[in-house]
């Protein structure tokens, strides 16, 4: 029959499939088949790239950011660093300055006379106040009546002649003291001692007479602080004008520190001037002249 198989013919099916397996065999374990990837996994991949560049992305910003911030403090460290050393810079010369002007005997003259002038300047606003209060003291128990009243006004001028005369003598005195005039001294003081009675008097004699003695001793701090405040200025006065002397000898021979020539050399009036207050010159001995011997 036509369909029936010879043996032939199983033998040459079984030799075709041997080779197709032969081969098979030889591409079967090729790496190909398992390592080339699919769609799905190329897009896959492609996703984690992506990923993995923006995060690199983001930590290289982070570096940059934390870099700068370094450098910003390390610039504010180091401007700090700068704006203290200049502070000490400073200081020490301030420090360096102070010193010498500390030891320099022209800064300390200096010195003297402004605090020379800064000490009579406030014992004369003391003296201002102490007379203002006075003379509305004076006015008040004097003419209380008011402006109609033309003693109302004069009055004022009653402490005035008093205190005025009063700081007269007492400044005058230090003055004509500094060149050695000495004479009439019992009699001056004793112009003081009247014109400070009056003043205390005329300020506190309503209240005495009423036996009011607290508002005697209210009323009675004001010219008495004129009088305390007056002879301080004097006793300062003398004090500061003998110091001023004896600093001013010790830089007459010093060089000028604005490279100026020192100071010409004492004269007579000079030394009159400084050291009379300790040796006085009686001005009524007759002074011998050569030029009329």
């Amino acid at each position: 029959m036509l369909d029936e198989q010879t043996p032939d013919d199983d033998v040459a099916r079984l030799a075709r499939r041997v080779e197709k397996a032969r081969g098979r065999l030889a591409y079967q374990f090729d790496p190909a088949l398992t390592g080339a990837l699919s769609e799905e996994e190329l897009l896959a991949e492609r996703e984690l790239a992506e990923r993995i560049r923006t995060q690199d992305r983001e930590q290289r910003w982070k570096h940059a950011e934390a870099g700068a911030a370094a450098s910003d403090r390390a610039r504010h460290t180091a401007e700090a660093i700068e704006k203290a050393e200049i502070r000490d810079l400073l200081l020490a010369r301030k420090a360096i300055a102070a010193q010498r002007r500390a030891s320099s005997p022209h800064a300390r003259l200096a010195s003297l006379y402004r605090h020379r002038s800064w000490s009579l300047g406030a014992l004369a606003g003391v003296v201002a106040a102490g007379m203002l209060w006075s003379a509305v003291n004076v006015q008040h128990n004097i003419a209380p009546g008011g402006p109609d009243d033309p003693l109302y006004w004069f009055s004022y001028l009653l402490e005035a002649m008093i205190s005025v005369s009063l700081i007269i003598i007492m400044i005058g005195t230090n003055k004509v003291t500094e060149w050695g005039v000495l004479d009439n001294r019992s009699q001056v003081a004793a112009a003081e001692m009247a014109l400070l009675a009056l003043t205390v008097g005329l300020n506190t004699y309503p209240y005495v007479s009423a036996g009011r003695w607290f508002d005697a001793a209210v009323h009675g701090v004001a010219p008495v602080m004129i009088g305390v405040a007056l002879l301080i200025h004097d006793a300062a006065s003398a004090r500061y004008g003998r110091a001023i002397g004896y600093a001013t000898e010790q830089v007459r021979s010093l060089p000028d520190p604005t490279g100026h020539d020192p100071l010409p050399e004492r004269s007579a009036a000079d030394s009159l001037s400084s050291a009379d207050a300790d040796f006085p010159v009686d001005l009524h001995t007759p002074v011998v002249q050569g030029a009329h011997s």
